[in-house]
């Protein structure tokens, strides 16, 4: 007969989650508590997004963010920049969203292009 000893931990079962679902969840939760929000207090969040170039999985990312803002109920704008727009160009866009209530938040999608990262990751910071 065999003995096992009981001070050894036995191997923790795998539990399968449903992603999806639990996605699904968070941003019906989420949608509650933007509801609740711009009842409460009359404010509806903002999400400001500046976009420089036109890679396709840069406006893919963009796109999906202005999907889940619209379905939580966040209010969502977008700037889009040239591939070779100066920090000159880019800054007053910034600016812009900064200062404007509506807007809280800012999302300068990634990656810049090359010309931009040096000059905008010290004014970025």
């Amino acid at each position: 007969m065999a003995v096992q000893d009981a001070s050894l931990p036995s191997e923790p079962a795998a539990i399968v989650i449903d992603g999806k679902s639990i996605a699904k969840q968070i941003r019906n939760e989420l949608a509650v508590e933007v509801s609740r929000m711009k009842d409460a207090l009359g404010i509806v969040p903002g999400l400001a997004v500046i976009l420089v170039g036109s890679r396709p999985d840069c406006q893919t990312y963009v796109r999906n963010k202005k999907k889940a803002c619209e379905a939580a109920g966040i209010t969502s704008q977008e700037v889009h920049l040239p591939e070779d727009s100066s920090e000159a160009e880019v800054l007053p866009a910034v600016s812009r969203f900064n200062v404007d209530p509506t807007v809280h938040g800012i999302l300068i999608q990634l990656p810049l292009p090359k010309i931009l990262v040096p000059s905008l990751a010290e004014v970025l910071r």
